[in-house]
């Protein structure tokens, strides 16, 4: 099966479980109706959706691709690490993540909003540019996700990968425990390719 018939299946299901229409769905996530449409009719064939778009719905719906905890920001930690970018059309960083994904469609960006790595260089506003489902490598900047299963939620971090552990690079006491990678509680899920600061980081 390829990825746009396991996110056509995937929409499928989500549409079954939450009694919503295609345009619903799209609103109560955010996009345009038409995006789903065009998608799910086979108007983008040989593309799948983005990253972006799934986790869009994985918030809207409670419902992951995989099958995980989704880490709804409802439900999530009291003070969340990262969020999302949103790539808006009059952003001055739309081209230049175009550029840097040279047509990758698992190039997904977030905004730190910690002070977890800035004993690496890295400060609360940058955009971190995330390769999806890469291998890190020892002293990789990676993207995680530590779930909670009693309570049903994931907190998505950026620390620094030190097989088996995952550190931070920080004076913030409350930051510098380690994580251990158990493909369980703590999960990978991409490796920092490229990061961008604007004027606003702190």
């Amino acid at each position: 099966m390829s990825q746009e018939d396991e996110q056509r299946a995937y929409l499928a299901s989500v549409m079954e479980r939450t009694g919503w229409n295609q345009t619903e769905l799209a609103q109560r996530a955010g996009l345009d109706p038409s995006t789903l449409s065009r998608f799910i009719n086979g108007g983008r064939e040989g593309h799948a959706l983005r990253p972006g778009t799934i986790r869009k719905i994985e918030q809207a719906s409670g419902l992951a691709v995989s099958g995980e905890a989704v880490a709804v920001a409802a439900q999530g930690f009291a003070e969340s690490e990262a969020s999302p970018f949103e790539v808006l059309a009059h952003s001055p960083f739309k081209a230049i993540i175009a550029a840097l994904a040279q047509g990758r469609m698992n190039l997904d960006p977030w905004t730190l909003q910690s002070r977890a790595l800035e004993g690496a260089g890295y400060r609360p506003g940058d955009i971190l540019l995330v390769a999806l489902d890469e291998t890190p490598a020892l002293g990789d900047v990676v993207c995680a996700q530590i779930y909670d299963w009693t309570k049903g939620r994931a907190e998505t971090v950026f620390r620094i990968f030190q097989p088996p552990y995952l550190i931070a690079a920080t004076g913030d006491p409350q930051l510098m425990r380690p994580h251990l990678v158990d493909d369980g509680a703590v999960t990978i899920k991409g490796v920092v390719l490229q990061s961008l600061r604007g004027r606003g980081a702190t």
